[in-house]
C-alpha cells in the first residue's frame, strides 16, 4: 500500500512538472508612461490637462500612459527626479529643484500668445492707491498679501525676489502673509479686498491683460486690478523627462509637440495639454534670470 501511494504521489508530481512545462510563459507585465503635472490653478484644471497631456503623449509614443497631478512643484521634481514619473510639465521653480545629479532631460518649452517667457505680476485691488512699489514702500497701513504656495514661482518665490531686490522686505512691509494654494484663490481674495497685494503671472503679451493668472477667475473683471510691479522675464512651463527615459521617446514627444504648432487643430491638442499654442526650444542657461532672483530670495 505504502509503495503504492508513493508511486501515485510521483507520478502526480511527474504530470503537474510535465503541464508546467508545457504551460506558455507568463506575459510580460505591462508598464505604462506615467505623466505630471501641478494643480496651479485649480483641481478641475489640472484634471482636464493631465488626462489631455496623457493622451498626447500616449499617441506620441505609441504607448499605454497614466496622468498623474501633484500638489505642488516641489513633488512634482521629487517624483520626477527619483524615476517615479516619466514626463512632466513643470515651472522654473520645479526644474530648479531637480537634482542635477538625476540626469534629467529639458524637451521643450512652452509658447503662450507668442512668447516663451512669462513674467511674476504683484496687484492690488481695483480700488487700491498701490500702483507701485514706491507706493508699497511708503505704506503706513497694515497690508495683507495673499501668496499662492511656497514652491510657486510667480504666485510667491519670484514676486518675493522682485520685493527685496527693491529693497523691500516683506515680512516688515505686511503684518499678514497668506499662502492660499491657488492663483485662482488669491485673485478672488484681492478682487474681493481681502488683501492689499496678492501675486500671480503675467504672460506680458501685446493687448493682453497685465494680471493674465487671473483671467480664469475674473473674466474680464480683471482689467480693473492695479498692478504694482513686474518681474523681470522667466521661462514659462518645460516640459522634463526622468532619468533614463528613453532618447528614443524623448525625441518622438518633442517632435509631436514641434508638429502640432503647425496646424490649428494641432494647437488646440497642445492648448488642452500644455496650455499653450506652441513650444520651443530651451537650454539650462535659460534659466539664469531665475537663478539670479533666487540669489536675492531670503525665505
Amino acid at each position: 500500500m505504502r509503495r503504492l501511494s508513493a508511486l501515485i504521489s510521483a507520478l502526480l508530481s511527474l504530470s503537474a512538472f510535465a503541464q508546467a512545462a508545457k504551460a506558455p510563459p507568463p506575459a510580460p507585465v505591462q508598464t505604462a508612461v506615467l505623466v505630471g503635472v501641478v494643480a496651479a490653478v485649480n483641481d478641475e484644471v489640472a484634471k482636464k490637462q493631465a488626462d489631455a497631456l496623457a493622451s498626447f503623449v500616449a499617441v506620441a509614443i505609441k504607448e499605454t500612459t497614466l496622468p498623474r497631478v501633484f500638489a505642488d512643484q516641489e513633488a512634482l521634481a521629487i517624483a520626477l527626479g527619483k524615476g517615479d514619473i516619466d514626463i512632466a510639465l513643470m515651472g522654473p521653480l520645479g526644474y530648479l529643484r531637480l537634482d542635477p545629479k538625476a540626469k534629467t532631460q529639458l524637451l521643450v518649452r512652452m509658447v503662450r500668445k507668442g512668447k516663451g517667457t512669462y513674467r511674476s505680476v504683484l496687484f492690488a485691488p481695483p480700488s487700491s492707491k498701490l500702483t507701485s512699489l514706491e507706493l508699497l514702500k511708503k505704506s503706513k497701513t497694515p497690508l495683507k498679501v495673499a501668496w499662492v504656495e511656497t514652491s510657486s514661482a510667480t504666485g510667491y518665490v519670484i514676486a518675493k525676489a522682485t520685493l527685496l531686490q527693491a529693497g523691500i522686505n516683506p515680512a516688515q512691509a505686511f503684518e499678514v502673509q497668506d499662502f492660499l494654494g491657488s492663483h485662482d484663490a488669491v485673485c478672488n481674495a484681492v478682487m474681493e479686498g481681502k488683501y492689499d497685494v496678492g501675486a500671480t503671472f503675467s504672460d506680458g503679451a501685446p493687448n493682453a491683460s497685465k494680471v493674465t493668472g487671473c483671467v480664469g477667475a475674473l473674466g474680464k473683471r480683471v482689467d480693473t486690478l492695479k498692478v504694482v510691479a513686474m518681474s523681470s522675464e522667466v521661462p514659462n512651463d518645460v516640459l522634463v523627462s526622468a532619468p533614463k527615459f528613453p532618447q528614443g521617446k524623448v525625441d518622438a514627444i518633442v517632435a509631436a509637440a514641434k508638429a502640432a504648432s503647425t496646424t490649428a487643430e494641432g494647437k488646440k491638442t497642445l492648448q488642452a495639454a500644455l496650455l499653450a499654442e506652441g513650444v520651443a526650444d530651451v537650454k539650462d542657461e535659460d534659466f539664469a534670470p531665475i537663478r539670479k532672483a533666487l540669489d536675492a530670495f531670503v525665505p
